[in-house]
């Protein structure tokens, strides 16, 4: 008897969804870490119910945000090139 391929959905917290949803909470939304990271509201909810993992640069990025606890410049240096261009974050003037 021959299995047919489903997609499997992780329920249990995975590092990936652990980090991505403390990197939520930091961004103070879902909406505002996509458009931090560039990516699309269906990327990150594939992510937050584990029928995907990020891939590894953002993955990275939500790493570098959760150990700085703030959305940072050095976060999107692990995203590729095109997809930082696209982030509509800007990041908040030098006051020192």
């Amino acid at each position: 008897m021959r299995q047919s391929a489903r997609t499997v959905t992780r329920k249990e917290p995975t590092v990936y969804r652990r980090t991505l949803a403390r990197a939520i909470e930091i961004a103070g939304g879902p909406e505002n870490l996509g458009r931090f990271l560039a990516c699309t509201p269906g990327e990150i909810a594939k992510w937050s119910s584990g029928e995907s993992n990020p891939p590894m640069p953002f993955f990275l990025a939500m790493v570098d945000i959760t150990a700085a606890n703030a959305l940072t410049p050095e976060a999107l240096q692990n995203l590729p090139a095109a997809r930082a261009r696209g982030s509509t974050w800007m990041p908040a003037p030098d006051t020192r």
